[in-house]
């Protein structure tokens, strides 16, 4: 039985044009969907790194916040006047009309709501 071998420059050369046969395709995907088209997304923990979270995926439509503290909450609701407020995350995993939920919590909170 005989191998072929394979050079370093062909497994790079058919990597590459894989890779970029992938990326044009992903591209074209995205632009059949209308930009008027957002995510409702739930973020689970609004405060510290969790803002800063909030903040990057503010262009999409938020709605739902949760966080422990009032507070917090509180300040985030402000520029999310139409999401629905919890202090637990299990009622915000029930809500339906979810695309995705940002979970900014410490280590031991995050994976139970991950895992929901």
């Amino acid at each position: 039985m005989r191998h072929s071998q394979t050079s370093r420059r062909d497994f790079l050369k058919t990597s590459a044009l894989g890779t970029a046969l992938w990326v044009s395709g992903t591209q074209g995907l995205q632009a059949a969907k209308s930009p008027n088209e957002k995510l409702n997304l739930g973020v689970i923990g609004v405060g510290g790194r969790g803002r800063a979270n909030l903040n990057n995926v503010a262009t999409e439509n938020i709605v739902a916040l949760c966080d422990v503290d009032d507070t917090r909450l509180g300040q985030a609701a402000e520029n999310h006047k139409s999401a629905k407020k919890y202090a637990d995350y299990r009622e915000l995993l029930q809500q339906d009309d979810l695309d995705g939920v940002v979970i900014a919590t410490p280590d031991h909170h995050h994976a139970p709501a991950a895992i929901r």
